[in-house]
């Protein structure tokens, strides 16, 4: 398995160095794209959160290992020893912990399943996943679930904002103004909402639109975010800004500055100096780090992940054995469209009924034919050279093999997409098994080798949609 990961996180890297790191998606997508494209890379994910930021690689022979990658695609400078590196079943191993919140520093955490899943998403939409890594970062999404609904940790708190709710203490009656309005920030205020605090969240002029304010709290334009923290309480940030939200001058300029700060963001939102001001400083790093599961509850949540480590295992020793890959299932608007179809026997037959949904300019070439021409054109004679001239697809469904490679020669000479029905080596698409239903439309293919399987796998599919009218 030709899999490495570095990875720089809370254990080895104060927030100092860890929001070096940090970059917001449209950056990570640049730079997963970048690294994917180093000869011998064949795909790269970065996971980035408060906690770490690890860089996956799938590299056959990559001359570089994926910290050296990243920092020289990033241009940052980071010291080697704030990295670890794990190859093959050791990077699957721990990428599966990590989902159950096992290495996070709110151990437990509740954020980490959909930051895993947020990572895969962008590495798609950065065209730089590969089939391994799209099936290891969907068995630690899955993995994580399982670890979070058959493993009852007994930590009173599983986010970085309910740590900060908790550090606080009695709020009831406290005045508080939180900076952001992302996900770590909602749940920030309707804790505090829920414990009586009166809250107060900036929100961007421009965003208005996009944002979600949790039931109880009142707003201000982030502009307004300094002459809001007057006389308050409490002072919480959170946001995904690149710059810092509250500066030490903005600080020090305040009559009655907030007593306590919180800083939740990576990279930091509140400059660090006003630690230095504030009678109770906080930021990501002064919360968690300590592992609240018991011995048996560990036990439990590894051998979760060493389930799935098996069935990463067993699905990469199935990839090497056949030497293929998947085919990536596309589907095409056909109306219209001219389809050349040589064949009349049971196939060609089964052939024509499915696309006969789709709307195509159908065109049947075979001395005989068991159903009735009522919708397409029929050539009653045998395959000529020269048939599938103009033909946006080609399917060759004869009983004759030599027809049936001639066939798939001309349409490869014409860069016509072609189906050999008794050659799967010679296919550029397969004809999928179709199932429709309530308006959806799902094609069903294997490798070209287990017909059975694929049959099965319709009927099924066939059934659930059929619930869907």
């Amino acid at each position: 398995m030709n899999l490495s990961m570095s990875g720089i996180d809370w254990t080895n890297a104060p927030v100092a160095l860890r929001e070096q790191a940090s970059f917001p998606p449209e950056r990570l997508k640049e730079v997963m794209s970048d690294i994917s494209g180093v000869s011998g890379v064949e795909g790269c994910v970065i996971l980035s959160t408060c906690n770490r930021t690890e860089i996956y690689v799938e590299a056959a022979k990559a001359a570089e290992a994926p910290w050296q990658l990243f920092l020289r695609e990033t241009g940052i400078s980071l010291p080697e020893e704030a990295f670890v590196s794990r190859c093959g079943e050791e990077a699957v191993r721990h990428l599966l912990e990590v989902a159950g919140g096992l290495h996070s520093r709110i151990f437990g955490d509740d954020q980490i399943i959909t930051q895993i899943r947020l990572a895969m998403d962008l590495a798609m939409e950065a065209g730089s996943g590969s089939a391994l890594l799209n099936m290891l970062f969907r068995t630690a999404v899955t993995v994580g679930k399982r670890i979070k609904t058959q493993v009852h940790f007994t930590s009173t708190t599983s986010s970085a904002a309910g740590a900060a709710v908790d550090a606080l203490g009695d709020l009831a009656g406290k005045e508080v103004l939180i900076v952001g309005n992302g996900e770590i920030a909602r749940l920030a205020a309707g804790l505090m909402v829920s414990r009586g605090a009166r809250v107060t969240m900036t929100l961007r002029t421009y965003r208005h639109g996009e944002n979600q304010i949790p039931s109880g709290c009142q707003t201000v334009d982030y502009s307004s975010r300094m002459e809001a923290a007057e006389g308050k309480d409490i002072l919480l940030s959170a946001t995904a800004s690149p710059h810092l939200t509250v500066t030490a001058q903005q600080f020090s300029q305040l009559k009655r500055p907030p007593r306590a700060v919180i800083d939740l963001a990576v990279p930091r939102d509140i400059d660090p100096e006003i630690r230095k001001m504030a009678p109770e400083f906080w930021d990501v790093d002064d919360f968690g780090g300590v592992q609240t599961a018991t011995a048996e509850q560990m036990e439990q949540a590894r051998q979760l992940a060493e389930e799935g480590l098996q069935e990463v295992l067993r699905w990469w020793e199935r990839r090497v054995s056949r030497g293929e890959s998947a085919y990536f299932p596309l589907f095409l608007n056909l109306k219209g469209k001219r389809v050349v179809l040589v064949g009349g026997g049971t196939i060609a037959s089964r052939r024509i009924n499915v696309l006969r949904q789709f709307g195509c300019d159908l065109t049947v070439i075979s001395p005989q034919l068991k159903l009735t021409a009522d919708w397409f054109t029929w050539l009653p004679r045998t395959y000529r050279a020269g048939d599938l001239e103009g033909a946006f697809l080609a399917i060759a469904a004869t009983d004759d093999r030599e027809v049936n490679r001639a066939i798939g020669e001309e349409a490869r000479r014409r860069n016509i997409l072609v189906s050999v029905a008794d050659c799967m080596e010679e296919c550029s698409f397969f004809f999928p098994a179709i199932c429709t239903g309530g308006g959806v439309v799902a094609g069903v293919v294997s490798s070209g080798k287990s017909h059975r399987k694929t049959a099965v796998a319709a009927k099924k599919i066939r059934m659930v949609l059929e619930e869907l009218e």
